[in-house]
């Protein structure tokens, strides 16, 4: 995603309808971050941040940012100050320099988590946040650097190892959304696939088929958004359905003095 990816409207930021290639689970994302938005004050590091497409968001609360991601990053137009391994990130920044660290959909990508998380500890100061979030059921991407995939429990105790402690937990979904979105993404893989198969090859690439294929998943969201807004401002854990399956957590972790 980009920045662009984005609009506000009456004091909230929301997904563009042709924003993005998982409208439901990015959408869900960025209604955490927004809900959120009071933690990313100070100095915030957007570790594996691509282009930054929360950059317009934390930038209207911290007091400066910085964009860190490996140097082979598959993201177009990466705008990154630090690039660097996020095991390195050690070698790069000072001891306790951070107020925030926002890790989004990074971990599963890297080759040694804990020592990724070990590290975020280092650099953030005592009381720092850790706005965080992973996958569970979900597709490839980024290959060939998709390595792993986070339970609840998984994630939340690679953080407790770590000297965090989680205040909040959110999932992307339950076991209905989850197995929805992996029958909806294999049609519409098969779908382009047809197209490509009879010399459409650009269909991909094409706005009005794009808009028209996304629809079902936009109309999804949409039907569900309120009530996942409610259990933000309740603060309500997973249930036993969102720990059982879910598309991905989000997790706010501060670390303890």
């Amino acid at each position: 995603m980009e920045s662009s990816s984005f609009y506000k409207k009456n004091d909230r930021y929301y997904l563009r309808y042709s924003g993005s290639e998982s409208y439901y689970k990015n959408g869900l994302l960025l209604e955490c971050i927004w809900h959120f938005r009071d933690f990313l004050g100070g100095k915030l590091l957007d570790l594996g941040c691509g282009n930054k497409p929360y950059s317009h968001i934390y930038n209207e609360y911290c007091d400066s940012s910085i964009g860190c991601d490996v140097p082979f990053s598959l993201h177009k137009n990466a705008k990154v100050e630090v690039e660097c391994y996020a095991e390195d990130i050690d070698k790069h920044f000072e001891l306790n320099l951070f107020d925030c660290v926002l890790c989004t959909e990074v971990l599963e990508h890297t080759v040694n988590d804990r020592k990724v998380i070990s590290n975020i500890n280092t650099i953030l100061k005592p009381g720092g946040s850790l706005i965080i979030s992973t996958p569970f059921t979900y597709v490839l991407h980024e290959a060939p650097h998709d390595y792993r995939r986070y339970t609840y429990y998984g994630l939340r105790k690679i953080l407790e190892e770590n000297n965090f402690k989680v205040n909040s937990a959110f999932s992307m979904g339950g076991t209905f959304s989850s197995g929805l979105y992996i029958f909806y993404y294999s049609l519409t893989k098969i779908f382009f696939y047809a197209l490509k198969s009879i010399g459409l090859k650009s269909a991909r690439e094409n706005t009005l088929i794009n808009n028209i294929v996304n629809f079902p998943e936009w109309l999804f969201y949409k039907v569900n958004i309120r009530t996942f807004r409610k259990k933000l401002q309740e603060n309500k854990l997973p249930s036993t359905n969102e720990m059982f399956s879910s598309m991905g957590y989000f997790m706010v972790a501060e670390k303890i003095k």
